[in-house]
């Protein structure tokens, strides 16, 4: 896996509330960033999943509150 910087993690968090799947997600941050990862590194940040059950508060906070804008616009 590759260490990401703060930007990357929160761009990842961010795409994953907004409901992309990992998959895009990862093909975004190749486009954004020019950084390869791995769609599982990018399911480990969406603690709606088995995958994302260890992340930081931090991250879990701004998830939930991306997603409830999101889902508040549509």
């Amino acid at each position: 896996m590759a260490a990401l910087k703060e930007p990357v993690k929160i761009f990842i968090v961010q795409s994953l509330a907004c409901r992309d799947t990992p998959q895009e997600v990862a093909d975004a941050v190749k486009q954004e960033f020019g950084i390869e990862v791995d769609r599982r590194q990018c399911a480990s940040y969406d603690p709606t999943k088995h995958a994302g059950k260890n992340l930081s508060k931090k991250f879990k906070d701004l998830f939930q509150e991306t997603r409830q804008k999101f889902d508040e616009g549509l």
